[in-house]
């Protein structure tokens, strides 16, 4: 496996896993730390308290390094950068909106004064300039496939090798790998790591409710759809009754009046699905288009320890067809 990435962070595998709110806490990192790859918790969200605490806590769990994410667009993104830097948090995630991308280089620079490694976050080549013109040591970037919030329209497939041209930083897929034939596949566009969310969402430490995870290994291709792309506020997911209304919405309105029905209707909706296990109506599923290939339930170290197992079967293979 590519070893830059792993030099960097000090870890044994190029396999990150994703920030995701409701979904990574400190728990589901420090198993993936501990099984070699680096956790990363989901929790830029949380209120200082709960931010603080969940830091502490990774650390009574696992000696590896771990990380965070940290999103400057929110009021309390100072006071979360200065819990981050008093906790010595080896890795932080910076997530950001294009009207934030000026605070960028601020926040990176008071991060890395503290020797902490700084992941940028990107869907676009544009982004990925933005990113290492600001001062990131690497750029994870989502292709439009991935699941989550979407900032860009093209695929991880056509994405990724572009954005490697571009920038002069390891740069680290996080989107469409569920198994060791994505690792691999990424690895020849050019990438040096990668970040896997959903395959994670299936594992027995991810936090979720038992119905998200019911949910997802139930789902096959096809079953994911992108809603609010029309009111810039694209985000893919499960299709459910929470989405059709979503896209009703969108057909039926304009823009403006369209985005402030869907804030009205989506508000607290992934906690709704994540927390309380509400997953047809008014809950949000998030998860990939990879989400036919999520069949098992498993624990992180099994998880991670498949992926390398695929990836070093499939470099094994590689001469055979040629």
């Amino acid at each position: 496996m590519k070893k830059d990435v792993c030099e960097k962070i000090g870890i044994e595998y190029p396999i990150l896993q994703g920030p995701m709110a409701w979904a990574s806490d400190s728990k589901l990192a420090a198993a993936v730390s501990n099984a070699g790859g680096l956790g990363i918790m989901g929790i830029g969200f949380a209120p200082a308290d709960v931010f603080e605490a969940e830091i502490k806590k990774v650390k009574t769990l696992t000696d590896k390094p771990y990380g965070c994410n940290l999103l400057n667009f929110l009021p309390n993104a100072d006071e979360l950068l200065k819990i981050i830097i008093r906790e010595k948090v080896p890795v932080v995630e910076l997530e950001t909106f294009p009207a934030f991308f000026s605070t960028l280089p601020d926040y990176a620079a008071k991060l890395k004064n503290e020797s902490i490694i700084v992941i940028g976050k990107a869907s676009t080549v544009e982004e990925a300039i933005i990113n290492e013109k600001a001062g990131v040591d690497l750029v994870s970037v989502k292709g439009y496939d991935g699941g989550g919030h979407i900032f860009g329209m093209t695929g991880t497939f056509a994405l990724i090798p572009q954005v490697v041209d571009a920038v002069s930083i390891p740069v680290i897929n996080s989107s469409g790998v569920a198994d060791g034939r994505g690792i691999a596949a990424s690895f020849m566009l050019g990438a040096s790591a990668v970040e896997i969310g959903s395959r994670f969402l299936v594992s027995y430490e991810c936090p979720v409710h038992d119905n998200y995870k019911s949910a997802i290994l139930e789902a096959k291709e096809g079953d994911t759809v992108l809603t609010g792309a029309s009111v810039d506020d694209a985000v893919r997911g499960l299709r459910n009754h929470l989405a059709e209304k979503i896209l009703q919405i969108e057909k039926k309105y304009e823009k403006e009046e369209a985005a402030k029905k869907i804030q009205e209707l989506c508000t607290g909706a992934l906690r709704k699905a994540a927390v309380n296990g509400e997953t047809e109506n008014e809950g949000s599923v998030v998860v990939g288009q990879n989400v036919g290939l999520l069949k098992k339930m498993q624990s992180a170290e099994e998880i991670v320890a498949e992926l390398v197992k695929e990836y070093t079967q499939i470099l094994s293979n590689v001469s055979k067809r040629l």
